[in-house]
């Protein structure tokens, strides 16, 4: 297999901001230039590469090599991502109000892009990440980022408040409705979309297409007997045309291109809330 990606979950005190930690090996016969498709999951990536060789992303129209330790934001669009060589990362995977909570960097100032996360976190986090390269499994190097981030965590003193509670609701409730949510976390509308925005980056309803997509995708690779019809209604769709069109705008593609052609994509819906 060219591509692999082990998924784990994080310990109680973290799954309120993580959703999960992962470790991915890219490319890994290193058959010359890959090109692949990511689909938006609903989250924020951390990711550290752990050789010397890295993936190109495009940013500001201009394709470079990523960073040894970046921070992808949340997308609302598929962007591709190109892999010259064997490329092999640990990331770790944040709810988009949980990277707030953490480090106090809201997801809003990361939208649609990546950055060098050293440069927005410091020498701190340079250390662990240095130190987080030198362990030589997946369980230590998931034991070292628990310590690192439960220290932040307590250092932080930052509250949990409604927009955390929307989020997890939003994530839970594949039938939730948006219209709902202000009664729900006792907050106005208005207040509920301003720093729904102000900290995720994008409005409720916005983030709820992602998520049910998301949902979608999860089935799909879960159950290959499932159809799409069945798949669309269980993930809160009732109207094929909307399904079709909110799954064309978050994939790229039409479900049954989708489907066909899935070998072209980075599609990691994850360990999602539905199965709790």
């Amino acid at each position: 297999m060219n591509n692999l990606i082990i998924e784990y979950l994080p310990c109680q005190k973290l799954r309120p901001f993580l959703e999960l930690y992962w470790e991915g090996s890219f490319n890994a016969d290193a058959s010359g230039r890959i090109s692949m498709q990511t689909v938006p999951n609903g989250c924020l990536e951390l990711i550290f590469h752990l050789n010397d060789l890295h993936c190109d992303l495009e940013k500001d129209h201009t394709w470079s090599q990523s960073p040894d330790y970046m921070v992808i934001g949340l997308h609302t669009k598929p962007y591709e991502v190109r892999f010259k060589n064997f490329v092999k990362v640990f990331s770790i995977r944040f709810k988009p109000e949980g990277l707030y909570g953490i480090f106090g960097v809201p997801a809003s100032e990361l939208k649609d892009t990546y950055h060098d996360m050293a440069l927005i976190l410091g020498d701190r986090f340079m250390d662990f990440s240095n130190r987080l390269k030198e362990e030589k499994s997946v369980v230590s190097m998931i034991r070292q980022t628990e310590q690192f981030l439960l220290k932040n965590l307590m250092d932080s003193k930052i509250d949990m408040n409604y927009i955390n509670v929307a989020a997890e609701l939003i994530r839970n409730k594949k039938g939730v409705k948006i219209e709902d949510l202000p009664g729900q976390v006792c907050i106005s509308q208005r207040q509920l979309e301003r720093e729904f925005k102000n900290k995720v980056g994008i409005s409720p309803k916005h983030y709820l297409r992602i998520i049910r997509i998301n949902e979608v995708l999860r089935l799909l690779k879960g159950n290959k007997a499932i159809d799409l019809t069945s798949v669309a209604y269980h993930c809160g769709y009732y109207d094929q045309a909307h399904f079709i069109n909110d799954f064309k705008n978050i994939t790229g593609e039409k479900p049954g291109i989708f489907v066909r052609d899935k070998g072209q994509f980075i599609a990691v819906p994850g360990l999602a809330h539905y199965t709790h």
